[in-house]
Protein backbone atom coordinates (compact mmCIF):
# COMPACT_ATOMS: atom_id res chain seq x y z
CA UNK A 1 0.00 0.00 0.00
CA UNK A 2 1.00 3.41 -1.04
CA UNK A 3 1.90 5.67 1.98
CA UNK A 4 1.08 9.27 1.50
CA UNK A 5 3.78 12.21 2.72
CA UNK A 6 2.55 14.08 5.57
CA UNK A 7 1.07 17.50 4.20
CA UNK A 8 2.06 19.72 6.82
CA UNK A 9 5.85 18.63 5.73
CA UNK A 10 7.74 20.25 8.23
CA UNK A 11 5.49 21.98 9.78
CA UNK A 12 3.91 18.43 11.21
CA UNK A 13 3.33 19.54 14.89
CA UNK A 14 2.42 15.56 15.79
CA UNK A 15 3.77 13.53 18.71
CA UNK A 16 1.65 10.36 17.71
CA UNK A 17 3.49 6.86 16.82
CA UNK A 18 0.07 5.95 14.80
CA UNK A 19 0.61 9.29 12.64
CA UNK A 20 4.15 8.31 11.28
CA UNK A 21 3.32 5.02 10.87
CA UNK A 22 0.42 6.05 8.43
CA UNK A 23 2.20 9.35 6.81
CA UNK A 24 5.90 9.65 5.78
CA UNK A 25 7.91 12.42 6.42
CA UNK A 26 11.31 12.41 4.42
CA UNK A 27 13.25 14.85 6.70
CA UNK A 28 12.18 13.58 9.56
CA UNK A 29 12.90 10.00 8.70
CA UNK A 30 16.51 11.07 7.27
CA UNK A 31 17.25 12.36 10.67
CA UNK A 32 15.83 9.38 12.38
CA UNK A 33 18.16 7.38 10.44
CA UNK A 34 21.42 9.14 11.32
CA UNK A 35 20.08 9.32 14.95
CA UNK A 36 20.48 5.17 14.73
CA UNK A 37 23.38 5.19 12.82
CA UNK A 38 24.85 7.22 15.64
CA UNK A 39 26.13 9.72 13.96
CA UNK A 40 25.00 12.30 16.78
CA UNK A 41 27.65 14.81 16.41
CA UNK A 42 26.29 15.84 12.90
CA UNK A 43 22.57 15.91 14.01
CA UNK A 44 23.27 18.27 16.82
CA UNK A 45 24.78 20.42 14.76
CA UNK A 46 21.55 20.92 12.42
CA UNK A 47 20.46 23.09 15.03
CA UNK A 48 17.15 21.16 15.32
CA UNK A 49 13.94 22.55 16.89
CA UNK A 50 13.42 20.44 20.20
CA UNK A 51 10.02 19.55 18.70
CA UNK A 52 11.66 17.85 15.12
CA UNK A 53 14.25 16.37 17.71
CA UNK A 54 11.67 14.61 19.84
CA UNK A 55 9.49 13.33 16.13
CA UNK A 56 13.03 12.03 15.10
CA UNK A 57 13.73 10.70 18.62
CA UNK A 58 9.97 8.91 18.30
CA UNK A 59 10.92 7.87 14.30
CA UNK A 60 14.41 6.27 14.85
CA UNK A 61 12.29 4.46 17.62
CA UNK A 62 10.02 2.67 15.47
CA UNK A 63 12.76 2.51 12.61
CA UNK A 64 14.76 -0.04 14.86
CA UNK A 65 12.49 -1.50 15.98
CA UNK A 66 11.27 -2.41 12.36
CA UNK A 67 7.97 -1.38 12.10
CA UNK A 68 8.65 1.68 10.07
CA UNK A 69 10.75 1.01 7.02
CA UNK A 70 11.23 4.97 4.89
CA UNK A 71 9.95 4.08 1.19
CA UNK A 72 12.76 4.58 -0.46
CA UNK A 73 14.80 1.52 1.61
CA UNK A 74 11.43 -0.88 1.68
CA UNK A 75 11.95 -4.08 -0.42
CA UNK A 76 8.41 -5.31 -2.33
CA UNK A 77 5.69 -6.70 0.53
CA UNK A 78 5.50 -10.24 -1.43
CA UNK A 79 8.94 -10.70 -0.52
CA UNK A 80 9.26 -9.78 2.54
CA UNK A 81 5.87 -12.03 4.10
CA UNK A 82 7.67 -15.32 2.09
CA UNK A 83 10.79 -14.48 4.17
CA UNK A 84 9.53 -13.23 7.72
CA UNK A 85 6.29 -14.33 9.85
CA UNK A 86 5.16 -12.65 13.31
CA UNK A 87 7.38 -9.03 12.38
CA UNK A 88 5.73 -5.68 11.33
CA UNK A 89 7.32 -4.38 8.65
CA UNK A 90 5.06 -1.62 6.71
CA UNK A 91 2.82 0.98 8.21
CA UNK A 92 0.12 -0.71 6.05
CA UNK A 93 0.41 -3.62 8.41
CA UNK A 94 -0.33 -1.15 11.26
CA UNK A 95 -4.15 -0.99 11.94
CA UNK A 96 -5.44 2.31 13.06
CA UNK A 97 -7.68 1.06 15.84
CA UNK A 98 -5.63 0.19 18.94
CA UNK A 99 -8.60 -1.70 20.41
CA UNK A 100 -8.32 -4.36 16.78
CA UNK A 101 -4.58 -5.09 17.49
CA UNK A 102 -3.46 -8.30 18.51
CA UNK A 103 0.12 -9.54 19.50
CA UNK A 104 1.32 -12.57 17.46
CA UNK A 105 3.24 -15.01 19.58
CA UNK A 106 5.21 -17.95 18.60
CA UNK A 107 6.41 -21.13 20.92
CA UNK A 108 8.82 -23.47 20.02
CA UNK A 109 7.37 -26.98 20.70
CA UNK A 110 9.82 -30.04 21.02
CA UNK A 111 11.18 -31.68 17.38
CA UNK A 112 9.92 -29.55 14.98
CA UNK A 113 6.66 -28.73 15.91
CA UNK A 114 4.85 -25.02 17.52
CA UNK A 115 2.64 -23.72 18.71
CA UNK A 116 1.53 -20.06 17.94
CA UNK A 117 -1.36 -18.40 19.56
CA UNK A 118 -2.97 -14.76 19.74
CA UNK A 119 -2.38 -12.96 23.29
CA UNK A 120 -5.13 -10.01 23.40
CA UNK A 121 -3.27 -6.47 23.68
CA UNK A 122 -3.80 -4.94 26.87
CA UNK A 123 -6.14 -2.54 25.69
CA UNK A 124 -8.69 -5.23 26.42
CA UNK A 125 -10.13 -6.24 30.16
CA UNK A 126 -7.28 -7.71 32.52
CA UNK A 127 -9.38 -11.00 32.82
CA UNK A 128 -9.87 -11.49 29.59
CA UNK A 129 -6.41 -10.95 28.60
CA UNK A 130 -4.63 -12.92 31.11
CA UNK A 131 -7.52 -15.98 30.84
CA UNK A 132 -6.70 -16.05 26.95
CA UNK A 133 -3.37 -16.35 27.56
CA UNK A 134 -3.61 -19.23 30.53
CA UNK A 135 -6.13 -21.13 28.16
CA UNK A 136 -3.56 -20.77 24.96
CA UNK A 137 -0.78 -21.98 27.20
CA UNK A 138 1.95 -24.50 25.11
CA UNK A 139 2.32 -27.93 26.97
CA UNK A 140 6.15 -28.49 28.67
CA UNK A 141 8.07 -30.56 25.76
CA UNK A 142 8.55 -33.78 26.83
CA UNK A 143 11.68 -34.20 25.18
CA UNK A 144 13.43 -31.40 27.42
CA UNK A 145 16.03 -33.56 29.66
CA UNK A 146 17.40 -30.84 31.80
CA UNK A 147 14.78 -28.13 33.36
CA UNK A 148 16.04 -24.43 33.49
CA UNK A 149 17.32 -24.90 37.10
CA UNK A 150 19.79 -28.08 36.39
CA UNK A 151 20.65 -26.04 32.85
CA UNK A 152 22.06 -23.39 35.23
CA UNK A 153 23.66 -25.91 37.60
CA UNK A 154 25.67 -27.66 34.92
CA UNK A 155 26.91 -24.21 32.91
CA UNK A 156 28.55 -23.18 36.44
CA UNK A 157 30.78 -21.41 36.88
CA UNK A 158 30.11 -19.39 33.82
CA UNK A 159 26.31 -18.96 33.57
CA UNK A 160 26.16 -18.30 29.80
CA UNK A 161 23.89 -19.45 27.48
CA UNK A 162 22.52 -18.18 24.23
CA UNK A 163 18.76 -18.25 23.14
CA UNK A 164 17.06 -21.13 21.33
CA UNK A 165 16.29 -20.55 17.36
CA UNK A 166 13.03 -21.11 16.28
CA UNK A 167 13.66 -22.31 13.04
CA UNK A 168 16.71 -24.08 14.15
CA UNK A 169 15.61 -27.19 15.92
CA UNK A 170 18.87 -28.44 16.43
CA UNK A 171 19.00 -25.38 19.18
CA UNK A 172 16.44 -26.13 21.36
CA UNK A 173 17.64 -29.00 23.84
CA UNK A 174 21.23 -27.72 23.72
CA UNK A 175 22.71 -27.57 27.73
CA UNK A 176 23.52 -24.19 27.08
CA UNK A 177 20.39 -22.66 25.30
CA UNK A 178 17.66 -20.81 27.39
CA UNK A 179 14.50 -19.51 25.79
CA UNK A 180 13.07 -16.42 27.33
CA UNK A 181 10.07 -17.96 29.44
CA UNK A 182 12.39 -20.45 31.02
CA UNK A 183 13.80 -17.60 33.33
CA UNK A 184 10.49 -17.81 34.99
CA UNK A 185 10.39 -21.62 35.15
CA UNK A 186 9.25 -23.03 38.99
CA UNK A 187 12.32 -24.95 39.44
CA UNK A 188 14.46 -21.57 39.64
CA UNK A 189 12.25 -20.73 42.13
CA UNK A 190 8.95 -19.74 43.00
CA UNK A 191 8.23 -16.11 41.51
CA UNK A 192 7.14 -12.97 43.78
CA UNK A 193 7.40 -10.57 41.91
CA UNK A 194 9.70 -9.39 39.02
CA UNK A 195 11.58 -6.44 37.05
CA UNK A 196 12.35 -6.05 33.32
CA UNK A 197 14.75 -3.27 31.83
CA UNK A 198 14.89 -2.91 28.47
CA UNK A 199 14.41 -1.06 25.06
CA UNK A 200 11.61 -2.09 23.39
CA UNK A 201 8.80 -3.99 24.74
CA UNK A 202 6.09 -5.87 23.20
CA UNK A 203 3.73 -6.21 26.73
CA UNK A 204 1.11 -8.86 24.98
CA UNK A 205 4.42 -10.72 24.34
CA UNK A 206 6.12 -10.20 27.32
CA UNK A 207 3.18 -11.40 29.54
CA UNK A 208 2.80 -14.36 27.72
CA UNK A 209 6.07 -15.42 28.68
CA UNK A 210 5.33 -15.18 32.26
CA UNK A 211 2.15 -17.16 31.41
CA UNK A 212 3.84 -20.47 30.63
CA UNK A 213 4.36 -20.96 34.27
CA UNK A 214 1.62 -19.26 35.33
CA UNK A 215 2.91 -16.09 37.41
CA UNK A 216 1.60 -13.60 34.98
CA UNK A 217 -0.23 -12.02 37.77
CA UNK A 218 2.60 -11.66 39.83
CA UNK A 219 3.66 -7.41 40.48
CA UNK A 220 5.83 -6.70 37.18
CA UNK A 221 7.88 -3.49 37.12
CA UNK A 222 8.91 -2.83 33.64
CA UNK A 223 11.25 -0.06 32.96
CA UNK A 224 11.53 0.72 29.12
CA UNK A 225 13.36 3.59 26.82
CA UNK A 226 10.91 3.17 23.45
CA UNK A 227 7.84 5.08 23.38
CA UNK A 228 5.04 2.71 24.05
CA UNK A 229 1.22 3.85 24.05
CA UNK A 230 0.72 0.47 25.18
CA UNK A 231 2.84 0.56 28.19
CA UNK A 232 1.66 3.85 29.21
CA UNK A 233 -1.96 2.72 29.58
CA UNK A 234 -0.65 -0.75 30.78
CA UNK A 235 -1.28 0.24 34.48
CA UNK A 236 -5.01 0.70 34.26
CA UNK A 237 -5.48 -2.13 32.14
CA UNK A 238 -3.09 -4.74 34.66
CA UNK A 239 -2.96 -3.63 38.07
CA UNK A 240 -0.05 -6.14 38.89
CA UNK A 241 1.87 -3.79 36.23
CA UNK A 242 3.73 -0.50 37.04
CA UNK A 243 5.75 0.77 33.42
CA UNK A 244 7.93 3.72 33.54
CA UNK A 245 9.89 4.86 30.38
CA UNK A 246 13.31 6.55 31.12
CA UNK A 247 14.38 9.29 28.69
CA UNK A 248 17.83 9.87 28.79
CA UNK A 249 18.89 13.38 29.33
CA UNK A 250 20.54 13.46 25.72
CA UNK A 251 18.55 13.78 23.02
CA UNK A 252 20.23 10.53 20.70
CA UNK A 253 21.18 8.16 24.08
CA UNK A 254 18.48 5.59 24.38
CA UNK A 255 17.59 3.46 27.79
CA UNK A 256 19.28 0.47 26.03
CA UNK A 257 19.84 -1.84 28.96
CA UNK A 258 18.42 -5.25 28.83
CA UNK A 259 18.26 -6.67 32.46
CA UNK A 260 15.85 -8.91 34.77
CA UNK A 261 15.60 -9.28 38.11
CA UNK A 262 13.18 -11.81 39.92
CA UNK A 263 12.35 -12.02 43.54
CA UNK A 264 10.98 -15.27 45.41
CA UNK A 265 8.92 -16.24 47.86
CA UNK A 266 11.80 -17.60 50.15
CA UNK A 267 13.44 -14.16 50.05
CA UNK A 268 16.00 -14.75 47.68
CA UNK A 269 16.75 -12.79 44.27
CA UNK A 270 18.31 -13.61 40.84
CA UNK A 271 19.57 -11.21 38.30
CA UNK A 272 19.85 -11.52 34.73
CA UNK A 273 21.79 -9.71 32.36
CA UNK A 274 20.79 -10.24 28.60
CA UNK A 275 21.16 -8.61 24.91
CA UNK A 276 17.15 -9.07 23.65
CA UNK A 277 14.58 -6.42 23.64
CA UNK A 278 11.32 -7.75 24.72
CA UNK A 279 9.57 -8.22 21.72
CA UNK A 280 9.09 -11.52 19.67
CA UNK A 281 11.04 -10.98 16.72
CA UNK A 282 14.39 -10.92 19.23
CA UNK A 283 13.56 -13.74 20.86
CA UNK A 284 12.76 -15.97 17.55
CA UNK A 285 15.39 -16.29 15.04
CA UNK A 286 18.08 -13.81 16.21
CA UNK A 287 21.15 -14.95 18.33
CA UNK A 288 20.97 -13.71 21.62
CA UNK A 289 23.28 -13.53 24.66
CA UNK A 290 21.68 -14.71 28.38
CA UNK A 291 23.77 -14.17 31.93
CA UNK A 292 21.61 -15.87 34.93
CA UNK A 293 23.35 -15.22 38.15
CA UNK A 294 22.58 -18.11 40.95
CA UNK A 295 20.40 -17.68 43.41
CA UNK A 296 21.42 -15.02 46.05
CA UNK A 297 19.84 -15.64 49.08
CA UNK A 298 19.19 -13.08 52.19
CA UNK A 299 22.34 -11.45 53.89
CA UNK A 300 20.01 -12.75 57.32
CA UNK A 301 20.74 -16.50 58.04
CA UNK A 302 18.33 -18.50 59.63
CA UNK A 303 19.98 -17.94 62.78
CA UNK A 304 19.67 -14.52 62.51
CA UNK A 305 23.26 -13.90 61.86
CA UNK A 306 24.30 -11.16 59.58
CA UNK A 307 26.64 -12.46 56.92
CA UNK A 308 28.61 -8.88 55.91
CA UNK A 309 28.03 -6.91 53.25
CA UNK A 310 27.28 -9.59 50.64
CA UNK A 311 29.51 -8.56 48.25
CA UNK A 312 31.60 -10.59 46.38
CA UNK A 313 35.59 -10.01 45.21
CA UNK A 314 33.87 -8.98 41.81
CA UNK A 315 32.33 -5.92 43.12
CA UNK A 316 29.28 -7.26 41.41
CA UNK A 317 26.60 -5.64 44.12
CA UNK A 318 28.71 -2.52 44.61
CA UNK A 319 28.36 -1.57 40.84
CA UNK A 320 24.51 -3.19 40.26
CA UNK A 321 23.68 -0.60 43.45
CA UNK A 322 25.27 2.52 41.71
CA UNK A 323 23.78 1.86 38.37
CA UNK A 324 20.51 1.76 39.78
CA UNK A 325 20.71 4.98 42.15
CA UNK A 326 21.47 6.87 39.18
CA UNK A 327 17.77 6.58 37.99
CA UNK A 328 16.78 8.35 40.65
CA UNK A 329 13.11 7.10 40.56
CA UNK A 330 11.13 5.96 43.39
CA UNK A 331 9.65 2.69 41.98
CA UNK A 332 13.19 1.47 42.01
CA UNK A 333 13.90 1.81 46.15
CA UNK A 334 12.02 -1.12 46.64
CA UNK A 335 14.46 -3.21 44.44
CA UNK A 336 17.24 -1.47 45.46
CA UNK A 337 16.58 -2.40 49.28
CA UNK A 338 16.61 -6.11 47.67
CA UNK A 339 19.96 -6.48 46.70
CA UNK A 340 21.38 -4.78 49.70
CA UNK A 341 19.94 -7.43 51.47
CA UNK A 342 20.80 -10.24 48.94
CA UNK A 343 23.87 -12.17 49.57
CA UNK A 344 25.67 -12.31 46.37
CA UNK A 345 29.26 -12.95 47.45
CA UNK A 346 28.75 -16.03 45.10
CA UNK A 347 28.70 -14.40 41.77
CA UNK A 348 31.96 -14.22 39.65
CA UNK A 349 31.57 -11.81 36.82
CA UNK A 350 31.91 -7.94 37.77
CA UNK A 351 28.87 -5.56 36.35
CA UNK A 352 29.61 -3.20 33.56
CA UNK A 353 27.21 -0.45 33.32
CA UNK A 354 26.96 2.70 31.11
CA UNK A 355 24.67 5.84 32.72
CA UNK A 356 24.08 9.13 30.98
CA UNK A 357 26.76 11.92 31.69
CA UNK A 358 29.50 14.01 31.18
CA UNK A 359 31.25 12.15 34.31
CA UNK A 360 34.94 14.19 35.41
CA UNK A 361 38.48 12.32 34.88
CA UNK A 362 40.58 13.56 37.13
CA UNK A 363 43.90 13.71 35.76
CA UNK A 364 47.25 13.73 38.23
CA UNK A 365 49.47 11.03 39.28
CA UNK A 366 46.17 9.36 40.57
CA UNK A 367 44.73 9.50 38.04
CA UNK A 368 40.87 8.54 38.91
CA UNK A 369 38.83 7.41 36.24
CA UNK A 370 34.79 7.51 36.32
CA UNK A 371 33.52 3.87 36.87
CA UNK A 372 31.49 3.88 33.74
CA UNK A 373 31.61 2.74 30.26
CA UNK A 374 35.13 1.16 28.70
CA UNK A 375 36.91 3.35 31.31
CA UNK A 376 35.14 1.32 33.84
CA UNK A 377 36.07 -2.03 32.02
CA UNK A 378 39.73 -0.63 31.53
CA UNK A 379 40.03 0.01 35.41
CA UNK A 380 38.82 -3.58 35.98
CA UNK A 381 41.20 -5.01 33.66
CA UNK A 382 44.19 -3.13 34.89
CA UNK A 383 43.25 -4.72 38.08
CA UNK A 384 42.77 -8.32 37.55
CA UNK A 385 43.62 -9.31 33.79
CA UNK A 386 46.94 -10.39 32.19
CA UNK A 387 47.31 -10.45 28.64
CA UNK A 388 50.12 -11.10 26.28
CA UNK A 389 51.71 -8.55 23.48
CA UNK A 390 50.07 -10.20 20.23
CA UNK A 391 46.62 -10.68 21.89
CA UNK A 392 43.50 -9.48 19.70
CA UNK A 393 40.45 -7.68 20.89
CA UNK A 394 37.32 -9.55 18.91
CA UNK A 395 34.43 -6.73 19.20
CA UNK A 396 30.61 -8.34 17.60
CA UNK A 397 28.18 -6.16 17.63
CA UNK A 398 24.13 -6.00 16.40
CA UNK A 399 24.67 -1.77 15.34
CA UNK A 400 27.39 0.60 14.46
CA UNK A 401 27.86 4.09 15.39
CA UNK A 402 29.66 6.98 13.84
CA UNK A 403 33.35 6.07 14.44
CA UNK A 404 35.37 9.79 12.86
CA UNK A 405 37.50 9.96 10.22
CA UNK A 406 40.10 7.10 11.31
CA UNK A 407 40.69 4.55 13.27
CA UNK A 408 42.77 6.64 15.66
CA UNK A 409 39.68 9.05 16.57
CA UNK A 410 38.02 6.27 18.75
CA UNK A 411 37.87 2.68 17.92
CA UNK A 412 41.64 1.77 18.17
CA UNK A 413 42.53 5.22 19.62
CA UNK A 414 40.47 5.54 22.89
CA UNK A 415 37.84 2.38 22.89
CA UNK A 416 40.60 -0.62 21.94
CA UNK A 417 43.31 1.13 24.39
CA UNK A 418 40.55 0.43 27.24
CA UNK A 419 40.17 -2.97 26.22
CA UNK A 420 43.66 -3.59 25.69
CA UNK A 421 44.40 -2.76 29.59
CA UNK A 422 46.09 -5.51 32.04
CA UNK A 423 48.00 -5.61 34.85
CA UNK A 424 51.05 -5.56 32.54
CA UNK A 425 49.58 -2.37 30.20
CA UNK A 426 50.11 -3.84 26.85
CA UNK A 427 49.40 -1.93 24.09
CA UNK A 428 47.36 -2.42 21.44
CA UNK A 429 47.78 -1.71 17.51
CA UNK A 430 45.57 -1.54 14.65
CA UNK A 431 45.99 -5.04 13.57
CA UNK A 432 45.12 -6.55 16.76
CA UNK A 433 41.30 -4.69 16.40
CA UNK A 434 38.50 -7.22 14.85
CA UNK A 435 35.11 -6.49 14.45
CA UNK A 436 32.29 -9.51 13.54
CA UNK A 437 29.41 -7.73 11.75
CA UNK A 438 27.43 -9.84 8.93
CA UNK A 439 28.04 -8.81 5.50
CA UNK A 440 25.44 -8.73 2.93
CA UNK A 441 25.74 -12.53 2.00
CA UNK A 442 25.32 -13.15 5.91
CA UNK A 443 21.87 -11.39 5.79
CA UNK A 444 21.00 -12.89 2.39
CA UNK A 445 21.82 -16.37 3.65
CA UNK A 446 20.08 -16.05 6.62
CA UNK A 447 16.77 -17.65 8.16
CA UNK A 448 14.77 -14.95 7.10
CA UNK A 449 16.51 -13.82 3.90
CA UNK A 450 17.11 -10.02 3.34
CA UNK A 451 14.44 -9.29 5.72
CA UNK A 452 17.03 -10.85 8.02
CA UNK A 453 18.90 -7.34 8.13
CA UNK A 454 15.92 -5.55 10.01
CA UNK A 455 17.60 -5.56 13.40
CA UNK A 456 21.45 -4.37 12.12
CA UNK A 457 20.55 -0.99 11.62
CA UNK A 458 23.85 0.47 9.55
CA UNK A 459 23.63 2.53 6.92
CA UNK A 460 25.43 3.18 3.88
CA UNK A 461 25.49 6.85 4.59
CA UNK A 462 27.36 6.39 7.84
CA UNK A 463 29.50 3.60 5.91
CA UNK A 464 31.23 6.48 3.77
CA UNK A 465 32.14 8.71 6.33
CA UNK A 466 34.02 5.50 7.52
CA UNK A 467 35.14 3.32 4.64
CA UNK A 468 38.22 2.71 6.66
CA UNK A 469 36.18 0.26 9.43
CA UNK A 470 35.14 -2.09 6.48
CA UNK A 471 39.44 -3.37 6.97
CA UNK A 472 38.36 -4.20 10.64
CA UNK A 473 34.94 -6.54 9.05
CA UNK A 474 34.68 -10.16 9.51
CA UNK A 475 31.44 -12.32 8.66
CA UNK A 476 29.57 -14.08 11.05
CA UNK A 477 30.32 -17.67 11.23
CA UNK A 478 28.53 -19.66 14.01
CA UNK A 479 28.39 -23.17 12.59
CA UNK A 480 30.12 -24.74 15.85
CA UNK A 481 26.33 -23.07 17.71
CA UNK A 482 24.19 -23.67 14.83
CA UNK A 483 23.79 -20.03 14.30
CA UNK A 484 25.11 -18.76 11.47
CA UNK A 485 21.57 -18.21 10.07
CA UNK A 486 19.92 -16.46 13.40
CA UNK A 487 21.45 -13.05 12.63
CA UNK A 488 23.30 -11.60 15.06
CA UNK A 489 21.58 -9.56 17.82
CA UNK A 490 24.22 -10.50 20.79
CA UNK A 491 27.10 -8.03 21.42
CA UNK A 492 30.25 -9.55 23.04
CA UNK A 493 33.91 -8.28 23.04
CA UNK A 494 36.54 -10.88 23.92
CA UNK A 495 40.24 -10.79 24.40
CA UNK A 496 42.47 -13.94 22.74
CA UNK A 497 45.65 -15.28 22.25
CA UNK A 498 47.57 -15.28 19.13
CA UNK A 499 46.55 -18.65 18.23
CA UNK A 500 43.03 -18.20 19.26
CA UNK A 501 43.46 -20.66 22.08
CA UNK A 502 42.63 -18.66 25.17
CA UNK A 503 41.05 -15.48 26.09
CA UNK A 504 42.30 -12.99 28.57
CA UNK A 505 38.45 -11.76 29.08
CA UNK A 506 34.77 -12.38 27.73
CA UNK A 507 32.51 -9.39 27.83
CA UNK A 508 28.27 -9.87 26.94
CA UNK A 509 26.51 -6.47 27.01
CA UNK A 510 23.33 -4.40 25.44
CA UNK A 511 26.30 -1.88 24.49
CA UNK A 512 27.65 -1.63 20.73
CA UNK A 513 30.21 -0.29 19.40
CA UNK A 514 29.33 3.51 19.73
CA UNK A 515 30.51 6.54 21.58
CA UNK A 516 26.83 6.94 23.09
CA UNK A 517 26.99 3.61 24.63
CA UNK A 518 30.60 3.24 25.91
CA UNK A 519 31.45 7.16 26.42
CA UNK A 520 33.75 9.15 24.78
CA UNK A 521 36.77 11.59 26.22
CA UNK A 522 35.81 15.60 25.51
CA UNK A 523 37.15 18.75 26.81
CA UNK A 524 40.22 17.66 26.14
CA UNK A 525 39.90 14.05 28.02
CA UNK A 526 38.66 15.27 31.23
CA UNK A 527 35.32 14.10 30.61
CA UNK A 528 33.50 10.99 29.88
CA UNK A 529 31.14 11.57 27.48
CA UNK A 530 28.29 9.05 27.79
CA UNK A 531 24.64 9.12 26.69
CA UNK A 532 22.71 5.82 26.68
CA UNK A 533 22.02 3.37 29.86
CA UNK A 534 23.75 -0.17 28.82
CA UNK A 535 24.59 -3.00 31.03
CA UNK A 536 26.99 -5.93 30.73
CA UNK A 537 28.66 -8.75 32.88
CA UNK A 538 32.93 -9.28 32.35
CA UNK A 539 34.10 -12.73 32.86
CA UNK A 540 37.63 -12.67 34.36
CA UNK A 541 39.22 -16.05 34.60
CA UNK A 542 40.74 -15.34 37.62
CA UNK A 543 37.17 -15.16 39.56
CA UNK A 544 35.79 -17.68 37.44
CA UNK A 545 38.83 -20.85 37.16
CA UNK A 546 41.55 -18.75 39.06
CA UNK A 547 43.76 -18.79 36.31
CA UNK A 548 45.36 -16.01 33.97
CA UNK A 549 43.22 -17.09 30.96
CA UNK A 550 40.12 -18.77 29.70
CA UNK A 551 40.87 -22.47 27.82
CA UNK A 552 38.39 -21.68 24.01
CA UNK A 553 36.71 -24.19 23.73
CA UNK A 554 36.19 -25.76 26.44
CA UNK A 555 36.24 -23.17 29.59
CA UNK A 556 34.81 -20.99 27.25
CA UNK A 557 32.58 -21.21 24.07
CA UNK A 558 32.54 -18.02 22.30
CA UNK A 559 28.83 -17.49 20.44
CA UNK A 560 31.09 -17.56 16.81
CA UNK A 561 33.55 -19.72 15.26
CA UNK A 562 37.59 -18.89 15.57
CA UNK A 563 39.30 -18.34 13.44
CA UNK A 564 37.25 -14.89 12.34
CA UNK A 565 36.39 -15.02 8.32
CA UNK A 566 37.93 -12.07 6.97
CA UNK A 567 35.64 -10.05 4.70
CA UNK A 568 36.82 -11.02 1.00
CA UNK A 569 36.85 -8.24 -1.37
CA UNK A 570 33.58 -7.11 -2.85
CA UNK A 571 32.08 -8.13 0.40
CA UNK A 572 30.53 -5.14 1.99
CA UNK A 573 28.51 -4.73 5.50
CA UNK A 574 25.22 -5.42 6.10
CA UNK A 575 23.03 -1.87 5.36
CA UNK A 576 20.10 -1.49 6.23
CA UNK A 577 19.67 0.50 2.73
CA UNK A 578 19.11 -2.87 1.25
CA UNK A 579 15.93 -3.38 2.06
CA UNK A 580 14.89 -2.04 -1.04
Amino acid sequence: MEIKECTYGLKCYRRNKQHFLGFSHPYIENVASRINNGEIEAVMSLGLTPELVEQAQIVAELMESGQLIPKEQQIPETSINKQTRGVKRNASEITETKANQETEVNYLEHKGKQLKFKAPSVDENTSTTLKALEKNQPQKSAGRELNPQQKVEASAPVHYFLCAVANEPETWDQPLTLRFADLFHPSLGLLQQSMQMNFMVELGWLLAQYCQHKVQRKPLLVIYGAESEELLEAKSRVPTINTIRVKPKYPFGSHHTKMSLMYYEDGSLRVVVHTGNLIESDWEDRTQGIWVSPSCPPLLSEAGEHMGDGDSVTGFKRDLLRYLETYSLVALQPWIEKIRQANMSHINVCFIPSSPGSHPIHLGTNERVPRWGHLHLSWLLQQHSSSEPDDTVIMQCSSIGSLGPSPCSWLVGELAVSMAASSGMAKLGQQTVQVVYPCVQDVKASIHGMAGGGCLPYSRQGHSKQAWFTGFLHKWRSESRLRTRAMPHIKSYVRVTSDMARASFFLLTSANVSKAAWGMRTNKGATLMIQSFEAGVLFLPKFIYGGSSFELGRQLILPYDLPLTKYAEGDEPWFIDNMR
